[in-house]
């Protein structure tokens, strides 16, 4: 589960999130199928309701393919982009195990796409223009590779206060680590009015901002931080930076915190996305 406010804050000033460089997605991305596939599916398959694909399809920050392995189903031909190699691995090998051969993934930055003006009829970016540091040029690429008429859909996560899970746990995290900024800065594009303001202003028109809302499972307090430990981009960065025993203690504590503000009984992992849809 990659974190609704773990996005960069749009203001300039502010440095970019840690997780607008490829080493997290790098370790998280196996984990990060086995924990976060049925979630992430799930949102495609909306966001293809949405947004069909026909055509030549581009997708923008594909991490291990959740919606360009869908979107192959339909599209003449699916380019799918990241900038981290181990998620582009994981979409290969899922490709191949599926038969799939109208696929093509490349290691590219989404604010430099390697394609021609208007090559494609339709691109997506789920969850993933969201961490760019400059959005601004992330989404006038996309407007830039689009053919006229086709259409364009991002995915962002609106702010954590609507999703308790999310919501208890970055308190937790926050608690745990004051002064680490975890939950500090508003979500990126975390609200309709700014995905309007800022897909407008790359060149796009007739925009639509629409919410839909997942829930893949029922976890208690640990199955929730076990699964975000193992499958979320921050906690296996964490991992990395303190050490197993460190992280292990640190596991503990956030578990309690979380069984403390939760309770221990299982419930719903309700997820929400806001789907930005714009039109070339």
């Amino acid at each position: 589960m990659t974190s609704p406010d773990a996005a960069p804050s749009p203001t300039p000033a502010v440095p970019p999130s840690p997780l607008a460089a490829p080493e997290p997605w790098n370790l998280v991305a196996e984990g990060y199928v086995a924990e976060n596939l049925a979630s992430f599916e799930a949102f495609a398959r909306e966001a293809l309701r949405w947004v069909p694909a026909t055509g030549d399809v581009l997708d923008v920050a594909a991490g291990p393919g959740s919606l360009t392995l869908q979107a192959a189903q339909t599209a003449r031909q699916v380019h799918a982009v990241d900038f981290a190699p181990a998620m582009l691995e994981q979409l290969n090998a899922r490709a191949a195990a599926a038969g799939i051969s109208n696929v093509v993934a490349q290691a590219a930055d989404g604010q430099a796409l390697p394609f021609a003006d208007q090559s494609f009829d339709a691109a997506y970016s789920m969850f993933g223009l969201i961490f760019f540091p400059d959005r601004a040029r992330g989404l006038r690429e996309l407007a830039r590779v689009l053919r006229p008429g086709g259409r364009a859909l991002i995915a962002s996560w609106p702010p954590s206060v609507r999703i308790p899970a999310f919501s208890a746990l970055f308190g937790a995290m926050k608690a745990e680590l004051p002064g680490s900024g975890i939950g500090d800065a508003p979500p990126a594009l975390g609200t309709a009015a700014e995905i309007q303001d800022e897909m407008r202003a790359a060149g796009f028109r007739d925009i639509e901002v629409h919410e839909h809302t997942v829930v893949p499972r029922v976890v208690t307090p640990t199955e929730l931080w076990r699964s975000f430990s193992l499958g979320g981009a921050p906690a296996v960065l964490m991992r990395r930076r303190m050490g197993e025993q460190a992280f292990a203690a640190f596991s503990e504590r956030i578990i309690k915190r979380l069984t403390d503000a939760l309770g221990p009984e299982p419930r719903d992992m309700q997820m929400i996305a806001l789907l930005g849809i714009g039109t070339r």
